[in-house]
């Protein structure tokens, strides 16, 4: 296939790419597991109980996501590939759209798409688009309103369109996960930079809110609209008490967990979330919610070493891949919420892949160039030898339980692993 000359036809054109080999990884097989996996428990049933009209099971995050779950279930019936449609989808929409993100955020074409190949290869985000959970669609519309904002804010006039629409996406994140206000924190700091001072101006004040207040409450509010006609509320009234109810839950939350992490621990890998393990015979299928390790692990270094660079020649590109990790990943730090999952540090990574996006361009050429390529190559490697266990794959348990020695085993590097 040959790419049309530069221009938005081969942007288009690189897009769709992406969204394909997205497509291969995460249609295919998704009735596999054929049962409830990890938090499909709580958010397919409670998608399922939406389309009844009964009480929801969880009421702890937003609606939207288990709505959207909701639509697979509708067209399809209860079963594993339909709840789980949705989810596959949003995980195929956000590589185009994080494509368009990073080509704005980055250099050049070159760097975008290898910021966007390495997210592809990130075992997270391939798990958590073939899962009912929420956190895909939380990604999906953080990374599209910050598209919109900074198409939005590097035009010379303030585009009313793409603010209107960096609002909806931001009343989508957060009627899906309330960490979404971290992204919506982060993208407003990134508008105060860009336009300063014009930012005062009433047209711009006033699309100022629009984006961050009046379509993100609106949206939210109507999130609740089908738990209100269930009879969940009668009014209004009821959203703000629930509201706090949910706070209460999380704040409050003292339970326990074999995979529980500290958010410090997160860029390590310390401890993976197995959704799934099952043996049958001699056989082994599992999924294991597992960043790329050498994504992962550089994602740290290569945030400092984007903000340290960034401010010091002053590249804006830098500075917002770096202040996005940080800002989408330091508020844990400080969440009263203390059952956390290792998988949660995925809002940050586009961010990281960014950086290393930005990283990987400069040394494609020339004397690192080895170095450079080399560890895209790595990174791709991983991925497919940890594909296995993150699409539920036959393995022979011999395979798995060999020792290497030391109690090493080929898929589970570390004791925590297990």
């Amino acid at each position: 296939m040959r790419l049309p000359p530069s221009g938005p036809r081969r942007d288009l054109a690189i897009a769709l790419l992406l969204a394909l080999a997205a497509a291969l990884f995460r249609l295919p097989r998704l009735g596999v597991p054929d049962e409830e996996v990890f938090d499909e428990v709580y958010h397919a049933k409670t998608a399922l109980q939406y389309l009844k009209g009964e009480p929801p099971t969880e009421w702890v995050h937003p609606p939207t996501a288990k709505l959207l779950i909701a639509v697979g279930v509708w067209l399809f019936g209860y079963v594993p590939w339909a709840w789980r449609l949705l989810p596959a989808l949003a995980g195929v929409a956000l590589a185009p759209v994080f494509y368009a993100l990073a080509r704005r955020a980055t250099a050049g074409e070159r760097a975008a798409v290898l910021a966007s190949v390495l997210l592809l290869c990130d075992g997270v985000y391939l798990v958590q688009s073939r899962i009912a959970m929420t956190n895909i669609f939380a990604v999906l519309f953080q990374v599209a309103a910050a598209l919109f904002i900074l198409r939005a804010a590097l035009r010379p006039r303030l585009s009313a369109p793409d603010m209107a629409l960096a609002g909806v996406f931001l009343g989508l994140a957060l009627s899906t996960r309330w960490t979404s206000l971290w992204a919506a924190s982060f993208l407003g700091l990134v508008l105060l930079a860009v336009r300063r001072l014009r930012l005062i101006k009433p047209r711009e004040l006033a699309l100022a809110l629009l984006a961050f207040v009046v379509l993100p409450v609106a949206v939210y509010v109507l999130s609740y609209v089908p738990w209100l006609r269930q009879g969940q509320g009668h009014s209004l009234k009821e959203l703000w008490p629930l509201q706090q109810a949910i706070w209460r839950y999380h704040s409050d939350l003292r339970a326990t967990h074999p995979y529980f992490s500290k958010w410090y621990t997160w860029p390590w890998l310390y401890r993976p979330t197995w959704y799934h393990f099952k043996q049958t015979g001699e056989t082994i299928r599992g999924i294991v919610a597992i960043g790329n390790p050498a994504l992962w692990w550089a994602s740290v270094p290569v945030t400092l070493w984007a903000l340290g660079t960034g401010a010091r020649e002053r590249d804006p590109r830098r500075l917002f891949s770096g202040l996005g990790f940080c800002l989408l990943y330091l508020p844990w730090g400080i969440s009263p919420r203390t059952l956390n999952y290792g998988h949660y540090l995925f809002e940050a990574i586009p961010y990281a892949c960014l950086s290393l996006g930005g990283l990987l361009d400069r040394g494609w050429e020339g004397r690192w160039a080895p170095l450079a390529r080399g560890y895209v190559a790595l990174v791709v490697v991983l991925f497919f030898f940890f594909l296995p266990f993150l699409i539920a794959l036959p393995v022979p348990a011999g395979w798995y339980f060999h020792d290497l020695g030391g109690g090493l085993r080929p898929w589970t590097w570390f004791p925590k692993w297990v």
